[in-house]
């Protein structure tokens, strides 16, 4: 039986013609978020019987292999018998300048697509056209080919044929993939309490193309459990793991249970995705091929590079990804997007499945794949996609666009300066107030903002060598970003005018995502699983996510409740205006906790302002070494502050942290790492008019504004951060929960079921003996 390969026209193309150094225009979603609009602009002057994304496929036989080709042709026009392809590419140079050329890679997709077309529809010759579009001003400009079926014919063989030693590299992986699949192991000799369960219910999910949210408490091994079960149930080459996180954090973990099933026979090739900014080898990103030699030739260097490390690596962490681009002087951001195509698992941030403005095209616009989406920590998701809807335009940036680009010739000063005028009558209407807010959008911005990219598209297309061209495309991108949100407006939007110090910021906010999160969940991704120890109360997840659809399973912690002591401080008042007040009492129990055990604990605030105030009042006798998280901790910080609760301290360490940030979630404090965890207050976010707006949609649409605006975010926080507690069977330690609201009925149903070793306390004193009973308890269980 001879060997079938489905290939697509772009991928073939794209492997063996590519060539030229990587622009601006080259990055992803710019051209194509712009590109569509002018395709069909083009498209949209067809006569009645001509054909626009005409669908082909032509099935032939290169050296005993059978070859399904397929692709989409942008035109076939029809004038009586006679037809006339017509390729069309959107870009942002001047396509009338005496150096602009047409591509070889281009060309040869026209090329292969006449060569079906003519077999397909029995022809022997064939007028086509590749026609170039500036996005600018929508211009074009064509180039026409007369082919033969005669001519073509070597070129189409001699293309599948080199194409075919790649497809046979690829074939073999596949091969080793599925049968180290199948005879893949669980990599532990058992499973945790509700870890099989949770891959139960995964790998159907996977199988049935279903959504499954998974309530998934701390120390079953969710991410093992997610990605084992979703591994084992892959069955075609088309079909790709996304592990999708909020944090960093959430990517290591996911590498690391990689790693593991790696080790225990595993053959699959996975990739993490780091950001541009993050991964970028400049000091300061400049993305021009005059300024950076890994953008200079980008193109002749890509197949090779990618070739390279597919062949010699499995695990293509952020610093393999670096090796190899430094080793064939390639952008290892774009690098790793291509190099992506050709993997099984990619880990990456949420923003490159969700945001409409990053997300990968290729994996969710086209149908060459099938997505199955793992959503690590699915609570951060609500809000991270409100983010990734939401959009704004500030008067500083404009004031930098026009600084930044007033040379250019023709100049856009005059542009730039129509939309800062705008911003000035919007300053005046704003006079005392605080915000102006809409329910529809501003159309005037709009349009103004419209004109003036057209106005930057033209000047830099006369400017390739403009100095600062980076520069002014940043402003660029930031209108563009705004242009595209635009098109998602709806009812769940507001716009808002408000000063940010003495800045004017315009801004598009989405308070709900769900309709767009849905229509991805459903129409691209073929499967999708949101897990987390925090989808609770579930309604609320699945409603602000997928509109309250998909199947759900929660699954009890595996823990022995009496090892997690819950003291509830129901005297103390946290709220604003009383916090002054709160310090001195705040302090006592922080005293308290310190005094009872030697050992490493947490205390977690609402804000920067409070954690600081509240150490300003600690006494310089207190025996212990206070670690205090500053704002905007890189990495190397972060990791820094980690290793001080590993080490062994001579006295008690006490981290002074924010409830939501980088240690409250996601970090395993295994054993003596932490002894238990302070929560001041419930977590609520910040009143004010933003949060305000989401109360007051959420009133409208779900009857539940402030539980869904304030009481359920904040309580996902605190059970965050008390999570952090107990991470193993032989984990034991405290959680010491301050604010009289801990008391109230509401927030007592959200509190986990686990917590039943609860007691309140209404003094200090009473707290010191509660503790010594605990501890006392805990040291017998261990003898």
């Amino acid at each position: 039986m001879n060997k079938t390969y489905k290939v697509g026209v772009r991928d073939l193309v794209t492997f063996l013609y590519q060539s030229g150094d990587l622009s601006s225009e080259n990055f992803q979603n710019v051209v194509a978020l712009e590109g569509i609009n002018a395709h069909q602009h083009i498209q949209g002057q067809y006569e009645i019987d001509d054909i626009s994304e005409y669908p082909i496929e032509y099935m032939s036989k290169i050296e005993g292999y059978e070859f399904t080709l397929s692709g989409r042709i942008d035109g076939v026009k029809k004038k009586l018998n006679d037809y006339r392809l017509e390729e069309i590419k959107s870009t942002k140079k001047n396509i009338f300048d005496d150096y602009f050329f047409y591509s070889n890679e281009h060309l040869a997709q026209l090329k292969l697509y006449s060569y079906m077309f003519m077999k397909n529809n029995h022809l022997f010759d064939l007028n086509t056209e590749l026609t170039y579009i500036q996005i600018s001003d929508y211009k074009t400009r064509g180039f026409e080919f007369y082919f033969t079926l005669e001519e073509l014919e070597p070129f189409y063989i001699e293309s599948l044929t080199n194409y075919l030693q790649w497809l046979q590299i690829l074939e073999a992986h596949q091969i080793k993939k599925e049968g180290s699949i199948e005879t893949l192991k669980f990599p532990f000799g058992e499973y945790r309490k509700g870890q099989r369960e949770m891959m139960t219910y995964v790998y159907s999910s996977v199988k049935q193309k279903e959504t499954l949210f998974a309530v998934a408490p701390t120390g079953i091994g969710k991410t093992m459990a997610a990605l084992f079960s979703s591994i084992k149930a892959l069955d075609n080459d088309k079909q790709k793991i996304f592990y999708a996180t909020a944090k960093n954090q959430g990517k290591d973990v996911a590498i690391e249970a990689l790693q593991t099933l790696h080790q225990n026979g595993l053959e699959t090739k996975m990739i993490e995705i780091t950001s541009k900014d993050t991964i970028c080898f400049l000091e300061k990103r400049d993305c021009d091929p005059k300024k950076c030699p890994f953008a200079k030739g980008f193109f002749d260097r890509l197949t090779e590079a990618m070739q390279d490390i597919f062949m010699n690596e499995t695990i293509l962490t952020k610093e393999v990804i670096e090796e190899y681009a430094r080793k064939h002087m390639v952008c290892p951001f774009e690098y790793s997007l291509y190099v992506s195509y050709f993997v099984d698992v990619i880990v990456c941030d949420y923003n490159y499945v969700f945001d409409p403005r990053v997300h990968l095209i290729r994996y969710f616009d086209d149908e060459t794949y099938q997505p199955i989406v793992l959503v690590d920590e699915a609570h951060n998701l609500i809000s991270r996609s409100r983010d990734m809807y939401s959009a704004k335009l500030s008067k500083e940036d404009l004031i930098d666009l026009r600084k930044k680009g007033s040379k250019l010739k023709p100049s856009i000063r005059n542009q730039v300066n129509k939309v800062i005028e705008y911003f000035d009558t919007l300053d005046e209407k704003l006079a005392e107030a605080h915000l102006l807010s809409n329910d529809l959008p501003d159309y005037t911005l709009s349009e103004k903002v419209t004109f003036l990219m057209k106005k930057i598209q033209s000047s830099l297309k006369e400017n390739q060598d403009y100095p600062k061209k980076s520069e002014v495309m940043e402003g660029y991108l930031k209108l563009l970003n705004y242009s595209v949100i635009m098109e998602y407006y709806n009812q769940a939007y507001k716009t808002n005018v408000m000063r940010q110090g003495d800045d004017l910021v315009v801004s598009l906010s989405c308070l709900d995502a769900s309709e767009y999160l849905k229509q991805t969940i459903n129409n691209k991704i073929q499967s999708a699983v949101f897990f987390s120890a925090t989808l609770s109360p579930l309604d609320y997840y699945k409603t602000l996510i997928n509109q309250n659809e998909g199947y759900d399973l929660t699954i009890a912690s595996p823990f022995d409740p009496s090892r997690l002591k819950v003291i509830v401080m129901d005297q103390i008042n946290t709220r604003f205006q009383h916090r002054e007040a709160s310090l001195d009492v705040i302090v006592e129990v922080i005293k308290k906790v310190v005094a009872q055990k030697k050992g490493n604990y947490i205390v977690f605030f609402p804000s920067y302002q409070y954690l600081n105030a509240v150490k300003k009042v600690l006494p310089k006798s207190l025996d212990a070494l206070i670690i205090v998280q500053e704002r905007d901790m890189n990495v190397q910080s972060r990791d820094e502050t980690l290793l001080k609760f590993r080490a062994d301290s001579p006295i008690s360490q006490l981290g002074f942290f924010v409830m939501g940030g980088v240690f409250s979630e996601g970090i395993d404090y295994v054993g003596n790492m932490l002894n238990g965890v302070i929560i001041v207050g419930v977590g609520m976010p910040m009143l004010n008019h933003e949060n305000d707006q989401l109360k007051s949609y959420y009133d409208l649409t779900f009857q539940k504004g402030f539980d869904y605006a304030y009481t359920y975010p904040g309580m996902n926080k605190v059970i965050q951060a008390v999570g952090r507690v107990i991470r193993r069977d032989d984990d034991y330690g405290v959680a010491i929960l301050i604010d009289d609201r801990f008391s109230k009925s509401v927030y007592r149903k959200l509190m986990p079921s686990h917590w039943t070793n609860q007691q309140v306390c209404k003094t200090p004193e009473a707290l010191e003996m509660v503790l010594s009973d605990f501890w006392l308890e805990m040291e017998k269980k261990k003898d």
